[in-house]
């Protein structure tokens, strides 16, 4: 049952979350593994870390969670392990002794060659920026070599985490992965142990800070013409300098960016209307009708499926949104719960739908439409997608019928703004 679980979730986090980006896996060593991430999206955080490894990862949730059997039987399904605050203790209990237990198991299943994924600032949060890291992730890895002669080679990963809108269904997200920390390279005697937890805590506050400002500005980055991606990827390459040089920046100077950068993304969003897929190519070629029209007939052939899976999905879909406004309003675990109240919601919905139906007509065709609903529920979604797509794309033929020399106004708006991209970021990098 603890695997259908899993695979439901990860199927339904790539519903939510249908372009995750990923980049630096290459740098993941190989052996025991650390994982220590920025932390803006509760308990999502740890489950798309599983989904783009394709593997158990096992991390630490407050224990409020396993308070209940339901509750409890979840977090173990995906390898959670209780972290205890003092805030939410029962009075005269022992956080320090229970916290005590469940890092020695954190211990034990790096030893045990287990990947554990921490999250050092302690919180979640919607800050673009690293909270002060707290020295748990370091004792842990520390104590863990330690107590193996240091002889574990365990290597700690930093990612950064980046949400185009964690809280909106069908957005981006972009996972970038650091340079690995050698943990025996902090090898201590036991009275240097407080020094080398400072020295590994400052050491990962590097690296993380480095992965979370890249992840936090790649959407501004990647805003900027490819004409010009010399000078993004020495932006890229010298990551001390590049964040030293954005954040020293005055507000009007970032403005100024953010502005470019908009108006490369608004430009690139013309070109696709125009079904161009690279926008920055030397040549602008026009799509081809066979693309067009297989999205045409595609879209005309699906409608009545998807129309049934509006009418049987989007009420459901929206009392999801209302219920988790309803049961919270911290942005940081708002998505965590409209994915709960969508598997708990969607499936009553269908049901209900299907009792209406049977009633009306026949026992039969309530069974096929609860047999059917998840199916069309999943055209809908996919249909409504290719009706703009193809409504972009009517335009763009449009376009191109009443404006025929639109392809040299472009090309001359795409190197008056890759001039002006240029010219920023190589005052950026001075």
């Amino acid at each position: 049952m603890g695997r259908f679980v899993r695979w439901l979730v990860f199927r339904l986090l790539r519903l939510y979350y249908p372009r995750i980006a990923v980049e630096g896996l290459e740098q993941l060593p190989r052996g025991r593994v650390m994982f220590v991430l920025n932390h803006p999206n509760g308990l999502l955080d740890p489950l798309l870390l599983m989904l783009i490894l394709g593997q158990p990862v096992a991390f630490l949730a407050k224990n409020t969670f396993f308070n209940n059997p339901i509750g409890r039987w979840m977090m173990q399904s995906f390898g959670a392990l209780p972290i205890y605050r003092q805030r939410d203790a029962a009075e005269g209990s022992n956080t320090r002794d229970q916290n005590e237990t469940t890092f020695a198991r954190c211990r034990q299943l790096l030893a045990d060659q287990h990947h554990l994924a921490l999250f050092p600032e302690g919180t979640s949060h919607s800050e673009a920026y690293l909270l002060p890291l707290r020295s748990g992730a370091a004792r842990i890895a520390l104590g863990a070599e330690a107590e193996h002669n240091w002889q574990l080679d365990l290597n700690i990963v930093p990612i950064g985490l980046w949400y185009e809108d964690k809280h909106i269904f069908r957005s981006s997200v972009l996972l970038l992965v650091g340079k690995p920390i050698h943990v025996a390279e902090f090898q201590h005697a036991e009275a240097e142990r407080e020094q080398a937890v400072a020295g590994l805590t400052s050491r990962m506050a590097e690296h993380l800070g480095g992965v979370v400002f890249q992840a936090g500005n790649a959407e501004l980055l990647r805003g900027l013409p490819v004409m010009v991606g010399w000078t993004v990827d020495r932006l890229r390459r010298k990551r001390p300098s590049g964040r030293e040089a954005y954040t020293s920046l005055t507000p009007s100077e970032r403005v100024h960016l953010a502005t470019l950068a908009a108006k490369a993304q608004r430009y690139a969003r013309t070109l696709r209307l125009l079904g161009i897929a690279d926008p920055w190519s030397p040549q602008l070629p026009l799509a081809t009708r066979w693309r067009f029209w297989r999205k045409f007939l595609w879209t005309a052939l699906a409608f009545i499926p998807a129309a049934c899976g509006i009418v049987l999905s989007y009420p459901m879909y929206r009392l999801s949104g209302i219920v988790a406004t309803r049961v919270t309003k911290e942005l940081e675990v708002l998505s965590t719960i409209k994915l709960i109240a969508g598997i708990v919601l969607q499936p009553i919905g269908w049901i209900v739908s299907s009792l209406i139906i049977g009633l009306l007509t026949t026992w039969q065709a309530g069974l096929i439409v609860l047999v059917l609903a998840p199916l069309f529920g999943f055209i809908a979604l996919r249909w409504s997608e290719r009706w703009r797509a193809v409504r972009e794309a009517t335009a763009a033929s449009w376009l191109r019928l009443t404006q025929p020399d639109l392809t040299t106004q472009l090309l001359q708006r795409r190197r008056d703004l890759g001039e002006q991209i240029s010219n920023t970021i190589l005052s950026l990098n001075d």
